[in-house]
């Protein structure tokens, strides 16, 4: 298998800062001269790193022919899409982590599964058939146990250690990285694939890169969610072998089909174990 990349991919990673340097942003100055260190709050720096971001993806809609728009709301879906000159829309969402340790596996939230996925309409900027692709740009980074805190003046900038450090960033079409469990156990959010490094998802080696995203999207909108009684959980799926169970039921010569491409996802996972990406 060879890394998924597309015209939107190689765009946007060539405007993305390649430098750590870059993506190194060290707290809120005021007219004073003040900094305000922003300390290790996830949130704010998953902000900061949509700010950064932004500069990249408004110049790769430029040479892509495209617009470019901020969804106004915060729980509102994409983050960022560009716009097409035909009105078609392609989303851009930005998910960050951090590493928890050295060997820890980490992974994203692939956004809900039943709102948009399901009627078409709820939490999401025009309507999800109005989308044309679904992107994530994804940032890892380890926290800084030794950050700067409080106020520091302009001429010490040099001085403060940022909250964050070992910055990697991809972009990958989003079925091609989520995965068949759920972000938590008391949410209705889609869950991605987990590793310790960061090619399985530049490579886009989720289980659905090789069973399709017409299942991905089949796979997801059927999926029990939190609420649901046991006894209608109990009728559906958790995992993809009970899903092909599931479609068993109803067409055997398909089931049969997405067992051989996800036998081929479970050779593809071994190899990713065996460089060391998964342990």
């Amino acid at each position: 298998m060879q890394p998924y990349t597309d015209i939107i991919i190689s765009t946007i990673t060539k405007f993305l800062p390649k430098g750590e340097a870059e993506w190194e942003l060290v707290g809120f100055i005021n007219k004073k001269k003040e900094i305000y260190t922003f300390g290790s709050d996830s949130k704010i720096i998953g902000r900061l790193f949509e700010v950064i971001a932004f500069d990249a993806l408004e110049k790769s809609a430029k040479e892509l022919g495209f617009l470019l728009h901020e969804s106004d709301q915060q729980t509102v879906y994409p983050d960022f899409y560009f716009e097409k000159p035909d009105g078609r829309k392609i989303a851009i969402d930005i998910k960050t982590t951090y590493r928890r340790s050295k060997t820890a596996k980490y992974g994203f939230t692939g956004g809900s599964f039943t709102s948009f996925m399901r009627n078409g309409t709820k939490n999401i900027v025009g309507k999800y058939s109005d989308y044309d692709g679904h992107y994530i740009l994804g940032v890892v980074y380890t926290r800084e146990n030794e950050m700067s805190k409080g106020k520091i003046s302009l001429k010490d900038v040099e001085t403060i250690i940022p909250a964050y450090k070992n910055i990697e960033v991809f972009v990958q079409e989003k079925f091609r990285i989520c995965g068949d469990k759920k972000g938590s156990g008391n949410t209705d959010n889609i869950g991605t694939i987990k590793a310790n490094s960061i090619e399985p998802f530049v490579f886009g080696a989720g289980p659905f890169s090789f069973l399709g995203e017409d299942v991905f999207h089949d796979y997801w909108v059927n999926h029990p969610r939190y609420t649901d009684s046991i006894t209608t959980k109990a009728s559906l799926y958790n995992d993809i072998p009970s899903y092909i169970k599931w479609i068993q039921k109803k067409d055997n010569k398909r089931a049969s089909e997405l067992q051989s491409q996800y036998d081929e996802y479970l050779k593809f996972y071994d190899s990713m174990v065996q460089k060391e990406w998964i342990k």
